[in-house]
């Protein structure tokens, strides 16, 4: 380490707080544990003092750390990006050095340290963007004062320690010599090789590294850029047919995931393409054919603007394949690969402007009993300039399927919704927005129904109804005469013809879960703290094992009612305590934290202190934990 004294080196002055407070308490525990198992590999100094580091994680990351006026910052090769324990960990090596009074090596300017770790720089908030911004900056200044061999030294040198590098070159020479056909083979053999991978992936083990189709990808997008569309668009069908040998082992969807990335890149070739719009269309509509598992958003490209004669051109082919597709077959044969035809050709006879035709197929699916098929014709109408009898589709519809299939009666519904709030029919809005409320209660139904009754002028009205259900159970619409069509709120919201009262979602009053996030929501501590001690007096101890609503209500109410945030905080550290895991002590140091400094903030410092004192005494078998709280009660990392 450079000879510089402690008082001069701002890192030696930290604080573990100060730690906590850039990485957060899971961060800094992992980073002390990263620097306990010497993962920390290489590190040292810039010529501006900060830290650059490779720490042996998941795979090797490098990172960077800066010290500016008291704030830590940090950029990293790792899938966070900045802030992460990595950094922590290289902070924490970079003390234990310095207190064992061993130098770090400062690194030149074009040590291969600065260029790994600064290579990955993740742009994910502003002060990152504008530092990697600064970054490019001045490497690309540094590297203008480089001669031709200089920079052709280090391409060489940094592609034979960075394999995706070496192939991205690879890639460049083969692309700018328009040679395809080794680059495109190339990818082909990676493709295996990852299917081969994603064989052998155990998906039971949860520490099981996922195969990595990221560079595939680049792969993809570099061949791209580079004008070949049509190739991207060949390796599509490939990347499909290999994901189905190993889709059904896929339970948790990671490897999907992966994939529908890949087809993102794959859907853009296709726009891009000079073929014929209808060939296009008909490429896309084999993907969906075969990607029976959903993984990638085709929309994209359904929703492009493509001219009327190609989508007459597609529409008249899915005729003929759907006229073959049904030859000799009864309903009980439809499958997956006809429902897709007939959506596909709906959609292409209303963007050719063949409104009657589409709206005959869809009429003849929609009698035939196809649920899909109820809003496409909706959306059909509504481009043919049919409001009137798309609401009469919507509302005969929305009756008829509430029960035997409720995800197309939504949809219908939400249709509804958007042809009102396109007349700016805000009342009536209201009135379909109360009705899913109290069909529902949920916290976004309420936030909408009190948005478009806000719009009406009637959300004064609307709220005190709504309290009255919620806190005792009483609805205006229970006044109304049986069998008689009425308002959920008589005298303030119209009727909609839709009103469903069976299916409002029966309460026990109060709804304190409710009245609890609409009270977080509208930031009212007093009610939180109202709701949250009536439910307490109900509510066994240690029922709610999800601490989510709890600490909201926490820091809703820790200024003006700090009492019940603290209790709240202890009671969670001291679930996650006992469950004797070492991410759970992690976990609960963050309250336990937050517990501290809510009690020294209001003069209870002694108390706090005490406390602590108790889990110690309580817990005193369990060492991971005993070690995490001694980073709680220390100020300096260095002592003295």
């Amino acid at each position: 380490m450079p000879s510089e004294s402690k008082n001069s080196d701002p890192f030696q002055t930290l604080k573990w707080s100060d730690l906590q407070a850039w990485a957060g308490e899971k961060a800094t525990a992992k980073g002390m544990k990263y620097q306990d198992e010497d993962r920390v590999k290489k590190i040292k100094q810039t010529s501006k003092g900060s830290l650059i580091a490779r720490v042996q994680g998941t795979k090797t990351y490098f990172t960077e750390v800066s010290l500016e006026n008291g704030e830590l910052s940090s950029t990293c090769t790792c899938p966070v990006g900045h802030d992460c324990k990595h950094g922590v960990a290289t902070v924490l090596e970079y003390l234990e050095l310095a207190e064992q009074g061993e130098e770090v090596p400062v690194a030149s300017e074009g040590d291969p340290l600065i260029i790994m770790a600064r290579q990955g720089i993740a742009l994910k908030v502003e002060e990152t963007r504008d530092s990697y911004q600064v970054f490019r900056k001045e490497l690309r200044e540094y590297l203008k004062q480089m001669e031709k061999e200089e920079l052709i030294d280090l391409l060489m040198n940094l592609s034979e320690r960075d394999s995706l590098l070496s192939r991205h070159l690879w890639d460049m020479l083969n692309l700018a010599s328009g040679d395809t056909e080794e680059t495109v083979g190339d990818i082909y053999s990676e493709l295996e090789e990852l299917w081969e991978e994603a064989r052998s992936y155990d998906y039971r083990d949860y520490d099981s590294p996922t195969p990595d189709f990221s560079d595939l990808r680049n792969r993809l997008e570099k061949l791209l850029e580079a004008g070949y569309a049509d190739d991207v668009a060949d390796l599509g069908m490939k990347i499909l047919e290999g994901y189905e040998e190993i889709a059904p082992y896929d339970e948790e969807g990671n490897i999907g995931m992966e994939i529908g990335e890949c087809m993102e890149v794959v859907i853009k070739a296709l726009l891009q393409s000079g073929n014929p719009a209808h060939e296009r269309m008909l490429r896309v509509l084999d993907f969906e054919l075969k990607d029976e598992y959903g993984i990638f958003d085709e929309e994209a490209f359904w929703n492009s603007d493509f001219p009327v004669e190609e989508w007459n051109h597609f529409s008249e082919v899915l005729k003929d394949r759907l006229e073959t597709s049904d030859s000799g077959k009864t309903l009980s044969d439809f499958n997956w690969d006809r429902e897709q035809l007939v959506k596909r050709l709906a959609l292409a006879l209303e963007k050719a402007r063949n409104y009657e035709e589409a709206i005959s197929l869809c009429e003849e699916e929609v009698e035939a009993g196809e649920d899909w098929s109820y809003v496409r014709l909706i959306k059909v109408l509504l481009a043919a300039e049919q409001k009137e009898k798309a609401e009469e589709w919507i509302y005969r519809k929305i009756k008829e399927t509430r029960k035997s299939s409720p995800e197309t009666a939504y949809e219908l519904f939400r249709t509804l919704l958007e042809i009102k709030e396109k007349e700016e029919n805000w009342l009536f809005v209201a009135a379909l927005n109360a009705e899913e409320f109290f069909r529902y209660l949920s916290l976004q139904f309420y936030i909408d129904l009190r948005e478009s009754a806000k719009k009406a002028g009637v959300w004064e009205e609307v709220r005190k109804a709504v309290h009255e259900y919620l806190e005792n159970g009483n609805l205006p619409a229970d006044s109304a005469i049986p069998g008689e069509e009425s308002s959920n709120l008589l005298g303030v919201l119209p009727k909609t013809g839709l009103i469903d009262r069976d299916s409002f979602k029966k309460i026990d009053v109060p709804a304190f879960e409710l009245l609890i996030d609409i009270a977080i929501e509208e930031e009212n501590p007093d009610e939180v703290a109202r709701w949250y001690n009536k439910l307490k007096i109900r509510r066994k101890k240690g029922e709610d094992r999800y601490f989510t609503r709890r600490d909201k209500i926490a820091h809703t109410v820790q200024e003006k009612y700090p009492e019940i945030a603290v209790d709240i905080w202890k009671t969670i550290a001291e679930e996650l305590i006992s469950r004797t895991k070492v991410d759970a002590y992690e976990s609960a140091s963050i309250y336990l934290r937050m517990v501290r400094n809510t009690m020294e903030t209001g003069g209870q410092k002694v108390e706090w202190e005490s406390y602590l004192s108790e889990i110690r005494e309580k817990n005193k078998l369990k060492r991971k934990l005993l070690e995490i709280l001694d980073v709680l009660e220390k100020e300096r990392i260095i002592e003295g």
